[in-house]
């Protein structure tokens, strides 16, 4: 049956206004999502149009010595970012900047996506540009849309003094460091981070936090002017270092060491303190600190000296006989005959069908333990280490601190390594290792590495008599009104317990070895001052051997105690003994 006219008509009609009431349906619930549900993230997009947020970085915060000279500072410097979504279509601007700044257009988009962080954002290209360049873009401003330049803080070192290890650098991050750094303190593309050294390790503390301004800009890109209601964010700067070191004995170990390759340590034994830091070759600040280039960056790669390689903490030697007061200590305290014991040497210790040497090739008589010491017999101690084991020499190693973290506050360290029993087994193969390698090991030699700063340790608590003070160079954290945020106050440990018969016995005996007739250290000698130590000569087989002297002072004046190696230096006592005695006589001098 076929419906009426006016019922179908009736129906489409229907339809119709059904469909318009839906599209009108949509319509206001797109317009509610739009104006009422999202107003906030699209009213921040269309701000974001004409408003531009430029950063501004914080100052990082300065590191002075001891005594409050200033070391490391900021300085002002100029630096040029692109605004992604300004320049994409307009390469113009890229290639003006291209021509003015003499860098490929390629290079430039290559910084702008490593230092990108989002499209409306300004990506840092360039760093520490000189002012020439940047009047020449103020001038051309026109002309480069979506360019801008900033001032920020780099550091500035204004001390003459070389602590490039200890200090460490600042790098500018990119997107795949992020990931390495706290959340909380808002890193982005281009910041400064410390990336070695103090400046890592305090990182937190020195960083600061960024600020913004806010510039209104036309539909060009150019910008018009402050945004007036709209208040700044002022930054907020990092806290300042205070370091334990003394500027005035950090010069004179730097002059001693002149171009020599080694590492010399020296700290208060009574608090933990650094007094004086140096790993030679070190390298120029700010050099890295800036945008190093690769041929530069290649070149300190492939320097044989190594001068970016951290010899106080990170270098790994043979102690050589330092070492030997870790055995008669261990004597002295568990053999009862260990003053009266002793030995003949004829130059050479007879095991099986090897010889092992003295350091005197026509020996040294009749030997006992006090005279051992002094004058740094060898085959007394391959004769001593019998009546000890490896396992007894080893825990009385870790006990001072040898093969283990001292903790101090900059990264990188090596813990050296004392062998064990299970270290040998593991080297060598079960019962395949033999006397000879324990004769090795008593003298520092073998498989026994250390770092200076470990013997420095070591010469630290034979002052203290087996109480560790954990070594530091940061001794506060203050903020830019003056507030102590942080004191690093090193708590006494005692690690290696002794009669104080066996105490005063291994002082005489290091006071000897600088003071004695037959001593090996006359060199390090002062004419008012009671110096103690221990010279060291560890073999090397890639050159000539290497030059140690450890020691310290008990002068309530002088609370030191020091390690010095020198790098293919021979003896200990020819030359590593006179360097620092040219550093004591300089401070004595001082306190004259």
């Amino acid at each position: 049956m076929l419906q009426g006219k006016n019922i179908v008509e009736g129906w489409r009609s229907l339809l119709v206004h059904g469909l318009l009431a839906l599209l009108f349906l949509i319509l206001i619930g797109r317009y509610y999502y739009l104006m009422i549900v999202f107003h906030e993230k699209y009213d921040e997009k269309a701000t974001a149009n004409h408003i531009r947020a430029v950063p501004v970085l914080a100052s990082r915060g300065v590191v002075y010595d001891r005594v409050g000279n200033l070391i490391v500072d900021n300085a002002p410097s100029y630096t040029i970012s692109v605004i992604p979504i300004e320049v994409k279509d307009k390469p113009e601007s890229l290639e003006r900047l291209s021509q003015v700044m003499e860098i490929s257009v390629k290079e430039i988009n290559r910084r702008i996506v490593k230092n990108r962080r989002g499209s409306f954002a300004p990506a840092k290209v360039f760093s520490r540009v000189p002012f020439e360049k940047i009047s020449h873009l103020q001038e051309h401003r026109l002309e480069l849309i979506g360019v801008t330049y900033s001032i920020e803080p780099i550091r500035n070192y204004v001390s003459n003094l070389d602590l490039s290890h200890a200090m460490g650098y600042t790098r500018e991050i990119n997107r795949d460091d992020l990931n390495r750094f706290d959340k909380s303190l808002d890193y982005q593309p281009g910041d400064q981070v410390g990336w070695k050294g103090i400046e890592k390790y305090y990182e937190v503390d020195l960083h600061g936090q960024r600020g913004f301004r806010y510039i209104e800009v036309n539909a060009l890109g150019q910008e018009i002017g402050e945004v007036e209601d709209r208040q700044p964010i002022n930054p907020v700067p990092g806290h300042d270092l205070v370091l334990s070191i003394d500027s005035y004995i950090q010069a004179s170990v730097e002059k001693a060491l002149a171009d020599s390759s080694g590492s010399v340590v020296i700290m208060n034994h009574r608090t933990g303190e650094i007094l004086a830091y140096a790993s030679r070759p070190g390298y120029d600040l700010e050099m890295l600190s800036g945008r190093i280039s690769s041929k530069d960056w290649n070149a300190l790669m492939q320097d044989p000296r190594k001068p970016l390689y951290d010899r106080g903490i990170q270098g790994l030697y043979p102690a050589g006989s330092t070492l030997k007061p870790l055995a008669a200590l261990y004597s002295l305290e568990n053999h009862s005959n260990a003053k009266e014991r002793t030995y003949i040497c004829r130059g050479s210790y007879r095991l099986g069908n090897r010889s092992f040497g003295c350091h005197r090739k026509t020996g040294h008589g009749e030997m006992n333990l006090h005279d051992a010491i002094q004058q740094s017999c060898n085959v007394y101690f391959y004769n001593l280490i019998q009546d000890i084991g490896l396992e007894d020499w080893a825990h009385l190693a870790r006990e001072f601190g040898l093969g283990e973290i001292a903790g101090i506050d900059i990264p990188g360290e090596n813990k050296g390594l004392v062998p064990d029993t299970k270290y040998m087994n593991r080297k060598y193969g079960q019962k395949k290792w033999t006397k000879g390698h324990l004769l090795n090991i008593v003298v520092g030699q073998g498989d026994v590495l250390v770092t200076p700063l470990q013997l420095a340790q070591f010469a630290s608590m034979l002052a203290e008599r087996g109480i560790q003070y954990q070594p530091h160079f940061v001794d506060k954290i203050i903020s830019k009104s003056g507030d102590v945020i942080q004191e690093n106050i090193s708590k006494p440990e005692t690690r290696v317990t002794a009669s104080i018969d066996t105490w005063d016995f291994i002082h005489q005996a290091l006071w000897d070895v600088v003071n004695g007739k037959k001593g090996t250290a006359k060199a390090a000698r002062q004419r008012d001052w009671d110096i103690y130590g221990k010279t060291g000569t560890a073999q090397n087989p890639h050159g000539e051997d290497h030059a140690w002297f450890i020691g310290f002072s008990v002068d309530e004046r002088f609370p030191y105690a020091w390690a010095v190696l020198l790098e293919n230096g021979g003896g200990g006592g020819g030359k590593a003994a006179p360097l620092i005695g040219k550093v004591l006589r300089d401070i004595a001098k001082r306190a004259s």
